[in-house]
């Protein structure tokens, strides 16, 4: 997570990026996740939502997993974006009209299943590059934390 933010918000500026950060927890839901995207993008036309003018918007979704399953066990927040991966928008809440989802790329970060954290559909996941970054060892982590505490 502190690897992806960091490269965001470095290219930013110089490649215009408009990167966005989303925080997955238990409780979010999908009509919040939604209301974070769009806000995010600007009205082209009727249907036809995008990044800002020669802009491209990069959603970066921390803790993936974490959405609590709903009764049928599902995700609500991550089916909201595997809709957006498989058919490039998903429908406006009020009106429940179709709005098409321009210049926008997802990514993502999580940890492996259990205190809390859910397996993630694979019907997201092969939309993904998936990389893993493995945990630091002990060593590693003492430089760390005598850096910071000093």
């Amino acid at each position: 997570s502190v690897v992806a933010r960091g490269t965001l918000n470095n290219i930013a500026a110089a490649r215009n990026y408009v990167p966005t950060f989303l925080n997955f927890s238990a409780q979010t839901s999908s009509n919040r996740t939604q209301e974070i995207i769009e806000s995010k993008l600007e009205k082209r036309k009727k249907g036809i939502r995008g990044a800002p003018k020669d802009k491209r918007v990069i959603l970066f979704v921390d803790d993936l997993n974490m959405p609590r399953l709903d009764t049928y066990g599902s995700q609500p927040p991550i089916e909201l974006l595997r809709q957006l991966k498989d058919f490039g928008g998903f429908y406006d809440r009020d009106k429940l009209e179709w709005i098409t989802i321009q210049d926008v790329t997802l990514s993502a970060a999580c940890g492996p299943p259990g205190g809390g954290r859910n397996p993630v559909t694979p019907r997201l996941i092969r939309h993904f590059s998936v990389f893993t970054i493995p945990p630091p060892s002990e060593v590693n982590l003492k430089q760390i934390f005598s850096t910071i505490l000093k």
